[in-house]
């Protein structure tokens, strides 16, 4: 998987995973207005689909391949545990933060493996498989956006997503906007908000 690693020597670092055409450098901004000095990795989806990365493979805009989706969700999960034992980071103290195609593969992680990571950030996700049995979240740290007019994410689906969560036992919070599939400066805000809150007050 290809990657850019500012290491700042912390004992905090940010996962950041970009969006369907997006790659390793799209979302390291954001993880520099979050935490000044936390280690920075952002990653580049090993699919290329048409000549945009993604993060695991779709059959049309809005229908997974949920096979290739677990394989790269179970491929993710080694390579930021072999990652961390590489670079001597603690993994445990990771931040995920994932917009559209990259929250999804979170949401994935979170179903998979629950409460692994310090927090989890997904912006505009979907719900990355149905009728998946989610493993207990033991109050995981999860914030979630969604834009009530999205036009590639159903808002409904993201309420889903956040009850499914919330049903298994995560501490998630979700925030709305108005500003279809794309980030905002106040989701920013809220971001560092939530981040301050319960990754910095809790490390």
């Amino acid at each position: 998987m290809d990657y850019k690693f500012i290491n700042n020597e912390s004992d905090r670092t940010i996962v950041l995973l970009h969006g369907t055409g997006g790659d390793e450098n799209d979302l390291i901004f954001i993880g520099q207005q979050i935490d000044p000095k936390a280690n920075l990795l952002g990653l580049r989806g090993r699919i290329n689909e048409h000549g945009m990365n993604r993060f695991f493979r779709r059959i049309k805009p809005g229908v997974f391949d949920i096979d290739n989706l677990v394989e790269e969700t179970k491929y993710l999960h080694k390579f930021l545990q072999t990652f961390a034992k590489i670079n001597q980071l603690d993994s445990s103290k990771m931040v995920l933060l994932g917009f559209s195609n990259g929250a999804n593969i979170i949401a994935s992680l979170i179903y998979h493996y629950g409460k692994f990571y310090q927090a989890h950030i997904l912006l505009h996700p979907m719900i990355p498989i149905r009728n998946f049995k989610v493993v207990k979240q033991d109050q995981n740290l999860v914030f979630i956006s969604a834009g009530d007019n999205d036009p590639i994410v159903p808002f409904s689906e993201v309420q889903d997503l956040v009850e499914i969560l919330e049903n298994h036992g995560a501490e998630v919070e979700f925030k709305v906007y108005s500003f279809g599939h794309s980030l905002s400066e106040k989701e920013l805000i809220d971001i560092q908000k939530f981040y301050k809150k319960k990754v910095i007050k809790s490390s």
